[in-house]
């Protein structure tokens, strides 16, 4: 019987609902007589009702929705100038709509993706020159969507939708609001891709674009991927953009109380100190970490037009198929396995990148090659940096265990003078003190991150060139690359000694 009432009591309160608490958004709309949709962007900074919305247009839908749960994000290639009838839509803007998670108070909402794309519009738009050459987000307008029900404008999130039900106040930590953010530059996916150098410029783009907005922001993005890429066409140049800032954090932004390990990120991408769930801190180092898995992949898969294609369920019989198989331990340990040495990686990883099409022989391929060298390195400075100042206790991807005769690499003994205060000589002999190399890294982080940024730059300016010259790379080539950049970088750092001496 109460079975019975309850489904009686579900028709009996949706046929009372409001259209916008069963799912349809008043502020989109499709418009028949010109075949295109019309839909309203807010802007944060106007909560007056009699503020109009300003409206775009838009026909076509670049990111679809197919999931139930999740943030539900949509994007929409879209023009604010309304199309006369018959008249093409040309589209200037990317309007990107999705249900977050969020504070209620705007002001308490420290991971509001569009407080942070303002924030890195007006610092790079200070700090970047044009010869700088660097592409970075751009934001139009946006903010939370709001729309006027009974002369009031009503802010569209959970708690509305729940009103009445005891869903309202329940769980506040998965509380969502509806966000729209309008975006100036059009791009294209990762896959559209025609040859191995745009893809070597656009993850460089990317991660220059990264370190700039950490350097002048202080916001790490924490979800570098293939949907968080996109590609620009600029003079016929490939370039990349880092886009999708709703996993990022102000690391500038104080808290007041400690952070609580947590996973962020797509899953086969995610750096080991992630996956873990540790307390180590979250740095640049994880994100240049999921870059490199980003590489591995995508060279896996096959990069460009004369490469030869995988599909997602070919990688089921590689080794590379591990990162995104659960459980999370077993993730962490193939990930563990496969950049613990270089030899590994090259071994189970690189060995299986995609050759050219029509190549016989793949160790004579120039761009896998390229990409070979391009991961190694890259795996090299990140796991076994061997700068002054880095030391082996930073080296590896397991936990290192300390023999029981100090070595003269620990400085002050800080870690085996504690293990002597937690128990008695013996015991120290029987635990030897056990060194977590990523916590090392973080410690060292400011060296490592200085010849991730030499290194990208180095292979950036190369890829660059081939692009507008495009003649097969040799070996030596590759090789030389990240090399002269680092000597370009020790004469600029030569210049600002100088400099300071005067």
């Amino acid at each position: 019987m109460d079975g019975r009432r309850a489904f009686i009591e579900l028709f009996v309160n949706w046929s009372i609902c409001e259209d916008f608490q069963i799912g349809r958004d008043p502020t989109i709309g499709y418009l028949p007589d010109l075949d295109c949709w019309q839909i309203e962007c807010p802007d944060d900074t106007a909560h007056d009702i009699d503020t109009e919305p300003r409206r775009y247009y838009f026909n076509e839908v670049v990111c679809h929705a197919d999931h139930l749960f999740g943030r539900h994000t949509r994007c929409f290639l879209a023009t604010d100038t309304k199309p006369a009838v018959g008249s093409p839509l040309v589209p200037t803007v990317v309007i990107k709509d999705a249900w977050v998670f969020a504070k209620p108070s705007t002001g308490e909402d420290v991971r509001d993706e569009t407080k942070m794309l303002k924030k890195i519009r007006a610092a790079l738009g200070e700090h970047i020159k044009p010869e700088d050459d660097i592409i970075y987000p751009e934001i139009v307008m946006g903010g939370r969507v709001s729309f006027v029900l009974d002369h009031a404008r009503i802010e569209d999130n959970t708690k509305v939708m729940y009103q009445g039900s005891d869903l309202a106040d329940k769980d506040p930590d998965h509380f969502r609001v509806h966000r729209r953010i309008v975006m100036s530059q059009i791009g294209q996916r990762l896959h559209t891709l025609e040859s191995v150098d745009e893809f070597i410029t656009v993850v460089c783009d990317v991660m220059r674009c990264h370190n700039a907005i950490f350097e002048h922001c202080h916001i790490l993005h924490r979800d570098i991927s293939d949907n968080n890429i996109l590609v620009v066409k600029l003079g016929g140049i490939a370039r990349g953009l880092l886009i999708d800032f709703d996993c990022a954090i102000d690391m500038s932004i104080e808290r007041t109380e400690p952070p609580r390990p947590e996973m962020t990120g797509t899953l086969p991408f995610m750096s080991i100190n992630n996956l873990s769930e540790s307390n180590v801190k979250r740095t640049v180092l994880d994100d240049y970490e999921s870059m490199l898995y980003l590489v591995c992949w995508s060279a896996t898969l096959g990069i460009g037009s004369s490469q030869h294609h995988r599909e997602g369920k070919d990688l089921e019989k590689l080794p590379i198929a591990r990162w995104r198989k659960l459980p999370i331990g077993a993730i962490i340990e193939a990930k563990s396995t496969h950049l613990g040495t270089e030899n590994s990686l090259n071994t189970n990883i690189a060995a299986y990148f995609s050759s050219a099409k029509g190549s016989n022989d793949a160790n004579d391929d120039p761009d896998r090659n390229m990409l070979t060298s391009f991961v190694t390195i890259l795996r090299n400075i990140l796991f076994d940096n061997t700068s002054e100042g880095v030391g082996p206790e930073c080296r590896g991807t397991s936990d290192i265990e300390l023999p029981r005769v100090r070595p003269s690499w620990l400085g002050t003994g800080a870690e085996f003078l504690s293990a002597l205060d937690q128990g008695a000589l013996s015991s120290a002999r029987d635990k030897p003190v056990v060194i977590n190399p990523f916590e090392k890294r973080v410690e060292k982080c400011d060296i490592i991150v200085k010849d991730l940024h030499v290194f990208i730059g180095g292979f950036w300016k190369f890829a660059m060139k081939r692009q507008s010259n495009p003649k097969p790379a040799s070996q030596e080539q590759v090789e030389t690359a990240a090399e002269d950049a680092k000597e370009e970088d020790e004469d600029e750092d030569k210049d600002d000694a100088v400099e300071d001496d005067d």
